[in-house]
C-alpha cells in the first residue's frame, strides 16, 4: 500500500520550500502581478514634450524643421492620461495594450517667421496654432526566462502614431502676395515594433520593471526610428491593487510621405509616470 503523507507533514514540507531561499520561490512570496492573468493602469504622466516639425516648407530654398511648439507659444509640460491593460495567455505568451495622447492649441503673436506648407508666417503676425500627438502600442510578448523573482520578455507589436499641427492666420504666399489662411497637417502611422521587459520581484509588496521598445526603418509612408524606454516600480497595496511611479521616455525622429502630411516630425515625451494598477 502506498503511504499517505499526513497534512500536517505536507505543510511542513511545503514552509520548508519556501524557506530555502533564492533556489525555491513561492507565489506567495511574489508580487501578485507577477502571477495574475490580467492587469490594468490608470495614471497621468507629467512628461516634458518637444515637438519639432517641418511640412514642405522651405526658407531659401532649404527645408527647415521647425521647433513647432516654443515658435508658436504651446506649453511643453503638457499632464497626459495615460491606460494600460494585459493579458497573459497560455504558458508563456502575453498582449499588452497602452494609450497615451497630448492636445494642445494657443494663440499669440509670432517671434519669428514659420514656413509651413508652401506659406510664411511672418514675426509679428497674430496666430493660432494647434498640435495632437496620439501613441497606441499593441503588443505580443513571450516569456523567455521566468525564475521566481525575475522574468524576462521579448515583445513584438505595432505603435499607431496620430500627430497633427495647424497654423491660422495671416500668411505671405510665395508671389509675395498675403492672405488668411489656415494651414493644417496629419497623419497616422501603424509603425512595427521590437523590445524586451524585466520584472524583478524582490518581495510580496515590490516589483521592480525596466521595458525598451525600438524601430528604424523606411516602411509604407514613414521612414526613420521610435525609442521607448521606461524604468519603474510597483507597490501592492493589496492582493488586487497597487500603485506605481515610473520614469517613461518615448521619441518619434522620421519622414512622412502621407497625402495629409509631407514633411519632418521629431517629438519627444520624457518624465514621471504616476498609476494605479489592479490585478486579478
Amino acid at each position: 500500500m502506498r503511504p499517505v503523507l499526513p497534512m500536517r507533514s505536507l505543510s511542513g514540507l511545503l514552509a520548508a520550500l519556501c524557506s530555502l531561499g533564492s533556489s525555491v520561490v513561492c507565489a506567495d512570496d511574489l508580487h501578485p502581478i507577477m502571477t495574475s492573468k490580467y492587469s490594468a493602469k490608470i495614471g497621468g504622466f507629467f512628461a516634458a514634450r518637444d515637438f519639432k516639425a517641418s511640412a514642405n516648407g522651405s526658407v531659401n530654398g532649404v527645408t527647415q524643421r521647425a521647433d513647432f511648439e516654443s515658435a508658436v507659444g504651446l506649453d511643453d509640460s503638457p499632464d497626459l492620461f495615460i491606460a494600460e491593460f494585459g493579458w497573459e495567455f497560455g504558458e508563456k505568451w502575453g498582449l499588452g495594450l497602452q494609450r497615451f495622447s497630448s492636445s494642445r492649441s494657443a494663440r499669440k503673436i509670432l517671434q519669428e517667421t514659420i514656413d509651413w506648407e508652401g506659406a510664411a508666417y511672418e514675426a509679428g503676425v497674430d496666430i493660432t496654432a494647434k498640435s495632437k500627438v496620439a501613441i497606441t502600442r499593441l503588443v505580443f510578448s513571450r516569456r523567455y526566462f521566468d525564475d521566481g523573482p525575475h522574468s524576462l520578455k521579448l515583445l513584438a507589436g505595432v505603435h499607431l502614431i496620430e500627430a497633427g499641427a495647424e497654423i491660422s492666420g495671416v500668411a505671405t504666399l510665395d508671389d509675395a502676395s498675403t492672405e488668411f489662411r489656415r494651414s493644417a497637417v496629419s497623419a497616422s502611422l501603424p509603425v512595427p515594433n521590437i523590445g524586451a521587459w524585466y520584472r524583478y520581484s524582490p518581495t510580496e509588496r515590490w516589483l521592480l520593471s525596466s521595458r525598451v521598445d525600438w524601430f528604424s526603418a523606411n516602411i509604407g509612408d514613414f521612414s526613420g526610428g521610435i525609442w521607448n524606454i521606461a524604468v519603474g516600480a510597483n507597490f501592492s497595496v493589496t492582493d488586487h491593487v497597487g500603485v506605481g511611479l515610473a520614469y517613461q521616455y518615448f521619441e518619434i525622429d522620421g519622414a512622412i510621405r502621407e497625402s495629409r502630411w509631407r514633411g519632418d516630425l521629431n517629438t519627444r515625451f520624457n518624465g514621471p509616470v504616476l498609476q494605479v494598477s489592479g490585478y486579478w
